[in-house]
């Protein structure tokens, strides 16, 4: 149930490496078990940020309950960013959504 989507315009390497560390963070830092997280990774995007293509990145998180430390959380996420795509966290984005049970669709129902 939580689902990270990352898109940023810089490459990323070793896709499935980062992509597990994406996972096993935000497990962690949500409180999660990771059997639930998926990660979605989309680089290279053509972006805009303040006028600049330099790096940067958007996250979106969505889960049933969102993390009570909402800056901690965000801390977590810039730092994945920052020290994995060197993308500065005042170039990061973050939307974070609590869905409710009934609109989150899962193994052919809903939680």
């Amino acid at each position: 149930m939580p689902y990270l989507n990352i898109t940023t315009n810089q490459e990323v390497n070793d896709k499935s490496s980062f992509i597990k560390q994406a996972s096993e963070t935000v497990a962690k830092a949500s409180g999660k078990p990771e059997s639930y997280v998926m990660i979605v990774l989309n680089d290279k995007a053509d972006m805009s940020f303040a006028g600049s293509d330099a790096p940067a990145a958007m996250l979106d998180y969505r889960a049933l309950g969102l993390p009570g430390d909402r800056q901690a959380f965000s801390d977590t996420l810039c730092t994945l960013i920052s020290e994995n795509l060197k993308v500065e966290g005042g170039r990061i984005y973050i939307s974070m959504t609590d869905s409710e049970r009934q609109n989150w669709g899962w193994n052919h129902s809903t939680f």
